[in-house]
C-alpha cells in the first residue's frame, strides 16, 4: 500500500485525541464524524477506511473464500468433520456460529462507513470531479457489501443511512428492493466514474468504470436466477458485459498462470483483473492488518521452515474433487499416471505434488492421489521472501475478472428467448475463454509429447534431461518418467510455450532426451496444436450450451468463491450436491488411502436450509423485526 492510515473505527464513533503528558485524559484535538469530513483528504481517507474493510480477516482476508464456500463438487475439506469449528461443512455451523456472525457484522460495518461518507460527501470545498470520483466508489462499495449480505442471508434490513442510537429495529427488505438499491448505486457510480479507468489508474484494487459495469452485469445475472427469477434481466447482463468488452480496457492474459502468480508477487495485471481486495502493497490506503490466508487453507501443502527460507506455510485443509479434475480435458493416448490434460488449467488448479520438509531442505514430493491432491491457483511459493518470513501473505484477492465477464455474457446471451439455439455471440465469449485454456490466443503450442521408444538402463531417481527444441517456437519445457525397470514411460509437459510474440510454435518441435549412463537412448515426438481444439460444437442445444458454460465456469474459476453461489442461483443447489455425492461414492472417494472421507462425510444431509445462512443470534436478539431463515 501507498498508505497506511485507515479510520474505521473513527467513522464508527472512536474518538482520537493527542495528550499533553503521558495518562493525560483531558483531549485538546479530537475527530467526531460530527466534526470529520471537513476536507478532500479527509473523504479519501474515510473511502480508505471502506476499502481496507473488505480485506480483513473475517472477510475476504480468509472467511469469505474460504469458511462458507469451500464445501461444493470442486473443492471439499479434508479436515475431521466432528469437532471442526470454522464452518466449512454444512453440519459445522448454526445461528450463534462466531463466522456467521462475521459474514453479517463486517459488511454492515462497510455499509455504516459507506453511508457516512455519503451524508458528509458535500461538506469540503474542494474539485467536483474528486468528489465525484470520491461518491461514486463509495456507492460501489455499499452495493457490493449489500450483495454480499443478500447471497448470504436472503431478506437483510436495507440501511441508506447512519442509524441513531435507538434504531435496532429494523425489519428486512425483500431481494427485490436490495437488488433495486444494488442497481441504483451502481448506476449512479457508473455516472460519476465514467472517466476514471483502470488504464489511467494504473492498478486494480479500486473502483473503475469497467468495475463498476462488471458488477452491473453480475448483479443482473443473480437478479435473473434463484430464488427472484427475473430472467428479463438477462438482456441486462448482456448489456453491461458488452460495455466492459467494447471499452477496449481489457483482455485474458494469454498465460492462465500468471494471472495469479501476479496476485502473489503484488503485480497488476489491469487488462485481465477487473477488480481486485488489496492487501498489502495495493492500493492507497489499503491496510496489511498482519495478511491473510489467502493460499494456505485453500493452497500447496507446505512447511516454513528457518534453514530454507524459500519455504512457506500452507495448511492444505482443502483438497480438489475429482469431478473438477476430470472436467479438464486429457490426452487419450497419455502413459502418465494421471493422463495429461490439453488444458493448461488443470495442473495449474490441481497441485499434484506437495512440500514435504526434513532436517536439511524442503523436498517437492508427488501427490497422484486426485482426491487428496491440494488446491493449486493460489500458490505462496510464488510470493516475495519477505512473505514468507514474516507470514503476512499479502496476496490480492480476484474480485472479477475479465473471463468472468465473457463466460456470463455466454450465458445470459444462451438464456434469452428470442434464441432458439445459442446465437454465435455466445460462442465468442465462452470459445475466447477456451482458447486461453488452451494457451492459443496467439499462435499454437507444445499440445503433447509420445515417447516412441523407453529405451534402458535409466534412473527413476534422476531421470533423464529433456530438450525441446527448434518449430519456431521457445520455451517449452518437461520432465521425463522413468519406471523401476529403467525405461522412459512418459515425458510431463511443465511449459508449453512463452506466452509472449514470437514464441509460438510453427511446427512440431524436436524432443532430445538424453542418453543414459548405460544402456538406450530413448525417443519420444511432439506434436502442437491446431488453434482450433478449444471451439465448442457450434451446433449446441440451449440445454447443452447451459451445461458448458457452468462447466467452464467451474474450471475458470475454481477456487474463488464463486461456485456455490453459482448452483444456488442456477436453482438446483441440493440436487446438485446430493449427486455430486453420489458421483463422489462411485469414484472411491471414502477409500481410506486415496480417497477423502472427511470431505464425503461432510456433504451429507445438505438440504433446503443450506441455501441460505442463518442470521445470528445476536442480530436476532438486537433487532425484534429480524426473522430467522427457514430451517435453523
Amino acid at each position: 500500500m501507498k498508505n497506511k492510515f485507515i479510520i474505521t473505527l473513527l467513522l464508527a464513533g472512536t474518538v482520537f485525541s493527542s495528550c499533553e503528558k503521558f495518562l493525560d485524559t483531558k483531549p485538546t484535538d479530537s475527530y467526531t464524524p460530527a466534526n470529520y469530513y471537513e476536507t478532500a483528504d479527509q473523504l479519501q481517507v474515510a473511502l480508505n477506511g471502506i476499502y481496507s474493510n473488505m480485506m480483513y480477516e473475517r472477510m475476504y482476508g480468509q472467511v469469505l473464500n474460504y469458511n462458507f464456500t469451500s464445501t461444493t463438487d470442486e473443492m471439499l475439506p479434508n479436515r475431521p468433520v466432528n469437532g471442526e469449528a470454522r464452518g466449512v461443512y454444512y453440519s459445522s455451523y448454526s445461528a450463534g456460529h462466531t463466522y456467521i456472525s462475521d459474514v453479517w457484522r463486517w459488511p454492515y460495518l462497510g455499509i455504516n462507513n459507506a453511508n457516512m461518507l455519503l451524508e458528509n460527501i458535500n461538506k469540503p470545498t474542494m474539485d467536483e470531479k474528486k468528489r465525484g470520483y470520491i461518491k461514486g466508489q463509495a456507492l460501489f462499495l455499499r452495493a457490493f457489501n449489500y450483495f454480499i449480505l443478500t447471497t448470504n442471508f436472503g431478506e437483510v434490513p436495507l440501511i441508506l443511512k447512519s442509524p441513531g442510537i435507538g434504531e435496532v429495529n429494523i425489519p428486512a427488505a425483500s431481494q427485490e428492493q436490495i437488488y433495486q438499491q444494488m442497481e441504483a448505486d451502481l448506476k449512479e457510480a457508473e455516472i460519476l466514474l465514467q472517466d476514471r479507468t483502470v488504464t489511467s489508474v494504473g492498478y486494480s484494487d479500486v473502483v473503475t468504470i469497467t468495475a463498476v459495469q462488471a458488477m452491473l452485469a453480475k448483479i443482473y445475472l443473480y437478479w435473473a436466477g434463484f430464488p427472484l427469477n427475473k430472467t428479463e434481466k438477462y438482456k441486462d447482463v448482456v448489456t453491461y458485459a458488452n460495455k466492459v468488452i467494447n471499452s477496449g480496457i481489457h483482455r485474458l492474459n494469454p498465460d492462465y498462470r500468471q494471472i495469479f502468480i501476479n496476485l502473489c508477487q503484488d503485480k497488476y495485471d489491469v487488462r485481465e483483473m477487473i477488480l481486485e481486495w488489496g492487501s498489502f502493497g495495493a492500493a492507497a490506503g489499503v491496510t496489511n492488518k498482519t495478511g491473510n490466508d489467502i493460499g494456505n487453507f485453500i493452497g500447496v501443502t507446505s512447511g516454513y521452515r528457518t534453514f530454507d527460507p524459500t519455504s512457506y506455510n500452507a495448511a492444505s485443509w482443502v483438497s480438489i474433487t475429482k469431478k473438477l479434475f476430470d472436467s479438464y480435458q486429457v490426452d487419450p493416448n497419455s502413459t502418465l499416471v494421471n493422463k495429461a490434460s490439453y488444458d493448461i488449467r488443470r495442473d495449474w488448479n490441481c497441485a499434484d505434488y506437495y512440500f514435504s520438509t526434513s532436517d536439511v531442505k524442503r523436498v517437492k514430493a508427488a501427490r497422484n492421489n486426485i482426491w487428496q491432491m491440494s488446491c493449486g491457483k493460489f500458490r505462496r511459493e510464488y510470493c516475495p521472501q519477505d512473505s514468507r518470513l514474516n507470514g503476512t501473505y499479502n496476496i490480492n484477492w480476484p474480485v472479477i475478472r475479465y473471463s468472468d465477464v465473457l463466460l456470463m455474457k455466454a450465458e445470459a446471451l444462451n438464456m434469452l428467448p428470442e434464441y432458439t439455439t445459442p446465437p454465435q455471440e455466445a460462442y465468442d465469449a465462452i470459445n475466447e475463454v477456451r482458447k486461453r485454456a488452451y494457451g492459443t490466443m496467439y499462435g499454437n503450442i507444445v499440445k503433447s509429447i509420445t515417447v516412441t521408444n523407453g529405451g534402458s538402463g535409466y534412473s527413476s531417481a534422476t531421470p533423464p534431461a529433456v530438450t525441446i527444441s527448434g518449430g519456431g517456437g521457445a520455451g517449452a519445457t518437461a520432465v521425463a518418467v522413468v519406471n523401476s525397470s529403467g525405461k522412459v514411460t512418459g515425458i510431463k509437459l511443465e511449459n508449453r510455450v512463452d506466452f509472449v510474440a514470437g514464441s509460438y510454435y510453427t511446427s512440431a518441435p524436436t524432443i532430445t532426451i538424453a542418453s543414459p549412463a548405460s544402456g538406450t537412448t530413448a525417443t519420444a515426438t511432439a506434436t502442437i496444436t491446431n488453434g482450433s481444439e478449444y471451439l465448442l460444437n457450434p451446433a449446441l442445444s440451449k440445454t447443452q450450451f447451459f451445461q458448458a458454460v457452468k462447466d467452464e465456469r467451474m474450471r475458470e474459476l475454481c477456487f474463488e468463491a464463486s461456485r456455490k453461489a453459482d448452483l444456488i442461483r442456477w436453482g438446483n443447489f441440493v440436487d446438485d450436491m446430493s449427486a455430486f455425492s453420489s458421483y463422489a461414492l462411485q469414484n472411491d472417494i471414502t477409500n481410506s488411502s486415496t480417497g477423502n472421507n472427511n470431505g464425503y462425510l461432510g456433504i451429507q444431509g445438505i438440504t433446503q436450509r443450506h441455501v441460505l445462512l442463518p442470521k445470528p443470534t445476536y442480530e436476532l436478539n438486537l433487532n425484534r423485526e429480524l426473522k430467522q431463515n427457514p430451517g435453523y
